[in-house]
């Protein structure tokens, strides 16, 4: 993963995507205009920030890492699996009107962008059939598969193939910060089962376990076919990080903003 900045911005890039000529970001919380819980750099919409603030931050990161804002389409996030196929750009950051949690493209004049603050960013690139994904999975996500149901859709949409596909996982909350109760444990043994390898008992608490979400949906990508190697995984916590990152779990329900990840070929 590769920290940039421009004009106060900060981001992250990924080496594999980099090296394909993807333009692709995850950003931070530096360098916006937003005040307090929502300081600096949200890109929430909806979050209780104001309106103005946002599209400014929106304009400085597009202006930043090399984005048309008129080209990019936001997804209609549930913490589902439904994964869309985008054929135009929105302009004035609309979104996709169906919900749904992941987007796909072929349009090399096309940005798609979704929104975190802790759940798990995945960007994709076949680099032969020159197609872009985006999916958000929450732990909901995760469950569902959202990872594997992206391929899926890349590949009856465009023909895409799994063995050909550059991955990255962008930042998100660790293993060690995502304590969860028994009945959420429960539903990653039931509808996930091979995920129970990278779920642990909490050291000091009954009944609590610690998942690794971003290792799950790495997980998911092999058994879908894509070459280990072909998958950056980012080595960075959203939760522990508040100087880099806006955290959903951190906040505990106080204002926060999100961060948004974006791709374009």
């Amino acid at each position: 993963m590769i920290k940039r900045e421009k004009d106060g911005i900060v981001w992250f890039e990924f080496g594999n995507l980099t090296a394909a000529g993807v333009r692709h970001c995850f950003t931070t919380r530096i360098g916006g205009v937003s005040t307090n819980g929502y300081a600096s750099l949200n890109l929430g919409l909806h979050n209780g920030d104001s309106t103005a603030n946002v599209r400014k931050n929106f304009s400085l990161v597009c202006d930043a890492v090399g984005f048309n804002a008129d080209n990019v389409v936001f997804s209609n996030q549930v913490h589902g699996t439904n994964v869309v196929s985008v054929c135009e750009g929105l302009g004035n950051m609309q979104r996709v009107k169906s919900e749904a949690d992941g987007l796909i493209t072929n349009k090399d004049n096309i940005a798609i962008a979704t929104y975190y603050a802790d759940c798990v960013p995945m960007l994709f690139y076949d680099p032969i059939k020159k197609v872009i994904a985006n999916s958000h999975a929450g732990w909901r996500g995760v469950v569902g598969n959202i990872a594997s149901k992206t391929i899926q859709a890349m590949k009856t949409s465009y023909g895409s193939r799994s063995q050909d596909l550059l991955v990255a996982i962008a930042p998100s909350i660790c293993v060690k910060c995502f304590e969860v109760d028994i009945d959420v444990y429960e539903n990653f043994k039931k509808y996930l089962p091979f995920s129970d390898k990278f779920v642990y008992n909490s050291p000091s608490v009954q009944n609590k376990f610690h998942i690794d979400l971003q290792q799950i949906c790495c997980e998911s990508l092999i058994l879908e076919g894509v070459p280990r190697e072909n998958i950056e995984i980012a080595a960075i916590c959203t939760h522990e990080y508040e100087d880099l990152f806006f955290s959903h779990r951190r906040s505990q329900g106080a204002p926060r903003g999100n961060m948004l990840a974006m791709i374009q070929m």
